[in-house]
C-alpha cells in the first residue's frame, strides 16, 4: 500500500513536469521553423532583388545614406543568421545542409551585388566628368542648346586627359555618351548659333583624332 501511494505522488509530480517539458520542446520547435522559414525568404527575397537604376544613381548622389542601408541589411541578415544558429540541433540532417547552402547563396548573391555596385560607382564617375552631373537623361534630352558647345569642349578635355588610361569598357560607355551627345546636337543646331555650331565641329574632329590615337595602340 506505501508503495502504491508513492508511485502514485511521483506520478502526481511528474505528469506535470513531463506536459511541461513537451510544451516547452514544441514551443522550441515552432520557433526553429519559424527561424528557418524567415531566414530562407530572406535569402531567396534578396537573391531576386535587383538593384534599378534609379537606386543605382541615388548611391551615387548620397553615398552616406547608400552606406547605411547596407549596413544596416547586413545587420538583419546576421540577426537571421544567428537566429537560425541557435536552434541548429533542432534542425534535421538535411535541413542544416540547406541552412548551409542558403549561406552560400546569400553570399554569391551578395559579391554579385557588391560587384554590380562597383560598375556603376565608376560608370557615374566617368558620366559626370565627361558631361557633367546636370545632365540625368540618358539621350541627353535635358541638356539645352546654350549648353551644349561647352559639353562637348568638357567631354573632348576630358577624353584627352585620361585616353590612355581607359579601358576597353570605359571606350564602350565613351563610345555611347558619344552618340547620344550627337544626336542631340542635331536635335537642337537650328538654334545654335555660328560660333557654337564650329566650336562642336572641331570638338568632333579633335575626337576622331583621339580615337585613330588610341586605335592604333
Amino acid at each position: 500500500m506505501m508503495r502504491l501511494l508513492l508511485k502514485l505522488t511521483a506520478s502526481i509530480f511528474f505528469v506535470p513536469l513531463l506536459l511541461s517539458c513537451n510544451s516547452g520542446s514544441k514551443k522550441e520547435k515552432k520557433e526553429s521553423e519559424i527561424a528557418y522559414t524567415e531566414y530562407d525568404q530572406y535569402v531567396t527575397d534578396f537573391e531576386k532583388d535587383s538593384l534599378s537604376e534609379t537606386e543605382l544613381r541615388a548611391m551615387q548622389d548620397d553615398s552616406v545614406s547608400w552606406a547605411q542601408m547596407q549596413q544596416t541589411r547586413a545587420e538583419n541578415y546576421q540577426a537571421l543568421r544567428q537566429r537560425v544558429e541557435q536552434y541548429n540541433d533542432k534542425y534535421e540532417p538535411e535541413e542544416q545542409e540547406e541552412i548551409q547552402d542558403l549561406k552560400d547563396r546569400y553570399n554569391v548573391a551578395n559579391e554579385n551585388r557588391r560587384r554590380k555596385q562597383l560598375e556603376a560607382s565608376h560608370r557615374y564617375k566617368l558620366r559626370r566628368q565627361l558631361l557633367g552631373m546636370e545632365i540625368q537623361q540618358d539621350d541627353l534630352s535635358d541638356l539645352a542648346p546654350e549648353s551644349i558647345a561647352a559639353t562637348y569642349e568638357r567631354f573632348i578635355a576630358g577624353v584627352t586627359q585620361n585616353a590612355t588610361q581607359y579601358e576597353t569598357r570605359d571606350w564602350n560607355l565613351i563610345e555611347g555618351w558619344w552618340s547620344a551627345l550627337n544626336s542631340r546636337y542635331i536635335a537642337v543646331e537650328k538654334d545654335l548659333g555660328q560660333e557654337a555650331r564650329g566650336s562642336i565641329e572641331k570638338a568632333k574632329a579633335r575626337y576622331q583624332e583621339i580615337r585613330k590615337e588610341t586605335a592604333s595602340r
